[in-house]
């Protein structure tokens, strides 16, 4: 007889899900950063496909109109404007992970519940699943290095591929720097990027097709309108050595002053600047001097995003799934019954916001950082 990891009634079942589903929440970086449609949120999360059949959604934007009105006598014949509009498109599909719990002689061999493990380990599973593909979406890119856990390099989104960023949307250094080999080992974060991206994104006025959409402030309740810049860690720790300690904390006074700690937003930054919530996110993407289309001047390049409102799309499927679980657990085995297995499959789509083939809620800033020792 093996060890009944999951009980069989379905009630309990879906209590077990729920535990899994509400500690990865608990863990997940981007919860605090999540909104629902609608919201200035930098993650949005769709729910076409939770309300039934369906494995796709898209959304429209419809175009601002430009151009001087007619005036006193002059014709309007002639002048009629046509509404335009660009899509967005995005799918769901299964992400899935087992478990091996052992056998009841695995359970009796231990003092500690290898259920209770299975479910922690899970939940810690499903939470950094969730932020690699909403940092890979976001960048367009996986990337190299360890900070991307469960994707190897050269993975390229599923079921939708990543897009790198548009030409509006990717700014070198602080925005001197040409191209990706122009970057070199001295282009580290400083509040000059900061300050520079700030002034990109106020300058996105509109006007599609050939401009870019307005870029959005991201906003949750009275907090205020702001932008969020997420960082490596070395590329925070190149921010605090430019700015010193003293500078440091008139700037983490700024984020209470303009943001209140009462505000939702206020665990999603670590100091403020001219508008902007800085922090940093241990899952992050690296590029070295052969990676992301083109050499960098420099083998140490990390891409740390510029984030306003609607910039990820999230969307999940309820199909098979209790009660809109956002995870389901399923019980199997293998050896003829003998060893247990617990599988948790997820039912989800990630996708940049795009319009026109452009970039719609974050701005790629790509540069140079100091190595962490090893």
């Amino acid at each position: 007889m093996r060890t009944q990891v999951l009980p069989t009634d379905p009630a309990a079942v879906k209590l077990w899900s729920a535990k899994v589903a509400l500690d990865s929440k608990k863990k997940t970086y981007f919860d605090k950063l999540t909104g629902a449609e609608g919201s200035y949120m930098p993650v949005v999360t769709k729910t076409e496909t939770e309300r039934g059949p369906g494995d796709e959604v898209t959304t429209t934007l419809i175009a601002k109109l430009r151009g001087k009105p007619v005036e006193g006598q002059e014709k309007l014949a002639g002048r009629i404007q046509r509404l335009g509009w660009a899509t967005h498109k995005m799918k769901i599909d299964k992400h899935r992970q087992a478990v091996n719990v052992g056998d009841v002689m695995d359970q009796k061999r231990v003092n500690w519940s290898i259920p209770e493990q299975a479910r922690d380990r899970l939940s810690d599973y499903m939470a950094e699943v969730y932020d690699e593909q909403i940092t890979m979406t976001a960048a367009g890119a996986r990337g190299i290095g360890d900070e991307i856990q469960h994707y190897p390099v050269g993975y390229g989104g599923f079921p939708n591929t990543f897009d790198a960023p548009d030409s509006g949307h990717l700014v070198y250094w602080d925005g001197t720097r040409a191209n990706a080999a122009a970057v070199t080992s001295a282009d580290k974060l400083g509040v000059n990027v900061i300050e520079k991206l700030v002034v990109k994104a106020k300058k996105q006025i509109g006007g599609q097709p050939d401009k870019a959409v307005k870029m959005e402030p991201v906003r949750a309740g009275d907090s205020g309108k702001h932008f969020i810049y997420l960082t490596c860690p070395e590329s925070m720790y190149d921010l605090r050595r430019e700015t010193g300690e003293a500078g440091w904390l008139a700037y983490e006074k700024a984020k209470v002053t303009a943001v209140g700690n009462a505000s939702p937003l206020f665990k999603a930054g670590a100091i403020y600047i001219n508008g902007v919530l800085v922090d940093e996110t241990q899952t992050c993407v690296k590029f070295d001097t052969s990676t992301a289309g083109g050499s960098y001047g420099t083998a140490l390049v990390a891409r740390n995003l510029f984030l306003g409102a609607n910039a990820v799309c999230v969307a999940h499927g309820t199909k098979s799934q209790r009660e809109g679980m956002k995870y389901e657990l399923t019980e199997d085995d293998e050896d003829y019954g003998e060893e247990g297995v617990i599988i948790v499959r997820m039912i989800a789509g990630f996708s940049k916001a795009r319009f026109n083939s452009m970039d719609f809620g974050v701005i790629a800033n790509d540069l140079a950082y100091t190595a962490a020792p090893t």
